[in-house]
């Protein structure tokens, strides 16, 4: 992760503490998508994590829903996770909003949500991950 702060590509790295420990996590970067008129600003949200014994309690949405608003106050418009089909579509992600975007993930797994409507409309391209995440 050094790589992704020394290069700014991280934008929010949320925690969920529980009786002063940390129990869960969420990251977001800058990510760009390369199209014909140019990049498109966009945030990958990864990784996200829970403590196996504190997991199905909620935090993980808790962290989704909050770090999803912080990014919205700060103008972000596009994030994109790669994840499980049935969970992530519950916070508005969806495969079919994905899917004009070109990367190395199953369709079923890569997924989108627009912080502002309309913010995928027309955008066509491939997805560039920073040089932390090694594709």
């Amino acid at each position: 992760m050094a790589q992704g702060v020394e290069a700014g590509a991280v934008l929010a790295s949320h925690v969920a503490e529980l009786d002063k420990r940390i129990v869960g996590h969420i990251l977001f970067s800058r990510m760009t998508i390369q199209t014909t008129r140019g990049p498109v600003s966009a945030v990958a949200l990864a990784p996200m994590a829970v403590l196996p014994e504190h997991q199905r309690q909620g935090i993980g949405g808790k962290l989704i829903r909050h770090g999803l608003e912080r990014l919205r106050t700060r103008g972000e418009q596009i994030v994109i996770v790669v994840g499980h089909p049935d969970y992530y579509p519950r916070f508005g992600f969806s495969s079919h909003k994905a899917c004009c975007l070109v990367s190395p993930f199953p369709p079923e797994a890569f997924m989108a949500i627009e912080l502002i409507p309309g913010a995928l409309d027309g955008v066509r391209g491939e997805v560039k991950y920073p040089d932390a995440f090694g594709l």
